[in-house]
């Protein structure tokens, strides 16, 4: 199992570097669980949940969170998390994985997207549209 993760990071880090077209979470028919974490691959982009204790399958998706760069923009930020619900009422929160680094990206230009206060009043773009889709976002980082 190891060596097949390993080979889809390996693949998918190619695929990064060519993904840059307006994007949004996964969908829950896409989002497994393996290892103890919930995965998915989505436009060559992996997200993976925190580890959890009990196997189970993504039900419906809830939600999305963005933070912003500075002042608010929504041109330099990155995507939080993706948040899921399973079949039996936990919530999973997905997050875009690139190793220790932090993905650059952008909020697209749908109505979907709300600046609200976030912990500690940080600001956060939420969107709690029921189509991942519709929580869309473009990835700013080339990759080398």
């Amino acid at each position: 199992m190891f060596k097949r993760l390993m080979c889809a990071l390996l693949l998918m880090s190619g695929v990064i570097a060519q993904v840059k077209a307006e994007q949004g979470c996964p969908y829950p028919s896409t989002v497994k669980y393996a290892d103890q974490h919930f995965h998915a691959v989505d436009k060559g982009l992996l997200w993976q949940s925190p580890k959890v204790s009990h196997r189970d399958f993504v039900d419906r998706f809830v939600g999305a969170v963005f933070v912003p760069g500075e002042d608010q923009e929504r041109e330099n930020g990155y995507m939080d998390k993706c948040i899921y619900r399973t079949s039996w009422g936990s919530v999973v929160a997905l997050r875009p994985d690139k190793g220790n680094g932090v993905i650059n990206m952008s909020l697209t230009s749908t109505l979907h997207w709300e600046l609200q206060a976030g912990a500690f009043g940080m600001p956060v773009y939420l969107c709690t549209d029921s189509q991942p889709d519709n929580c869309a976002f473009t990835i700013n980082d080339k990759e080398s």
